[in-house]
């Protein structure tokens, strides 16, 4: 038990490194969205504030079931706002969501309907992320998922 400790104390365990990725799902086919997750080593983080589409495969139940443990809904960093509004106001509760994505201690691809990320809430949560030392990365094009694409 001493050599351990001792061992512990001398190789301390290395921070986990998480890498979050964002994306909208506009224009997306829902069939990608599993091999994007592999490919990026993520879970799915839902941060829309109601995860609900007037196309049934973007609802939060489809979403559940395609991806199962790899789909979590985090609606305090939702839009209280609405589609399409992209004011840091209007996220339910930004602190309280970026804790939950730094207790998840894996890749997260956060991901809203908005197409573009300038048009999008995800900007903020992405810009508070980026402050706190995470290493943030949107994903434009779900064919090349090498987490260094961007716009």
């Amino acid at each position: 038990m001493n050599l351990l400790k001792k061992y512990l104390r001398e190789k301390p365990a290395q921070p986990y490194k998480q890498l979050v990725f964002t994306t909208g799902y506009t224009d997306r086919d829902v069939r990608r969205l599993p091999d994007l997750l592999r490919d990026l080593n993520a879970v799915l983080v839902d941060i829309r504030f109601n995860p609900t589409s007037r196309k049934p495969q973007w609802g939060k139940d489809y979403l559940k079931l395609l991806l199962k443990d790899k789909y979590r809904h985090v609606p305090s960093l939702g839009n209280r706002a609405g589609d399409g509004a992209a004011a840091r106001d209007s996220i339910q509760n930004l602190n309280l969501g970026i804790r939950i994505i730094d207790e998840l201690k894996v890749n997260v691809l956060l991901m809203c309907g908005c197409r573009l990320e300038k048009d999008c809430h995800r900007r903020f949560i992405a810009q508070k992320l980026t402050a706190a030392g995470v290493e943030v990365r949107e994903i434009a094009d779900w064919n090349r998922a090498d987490g260094n694409l961007s716009g």
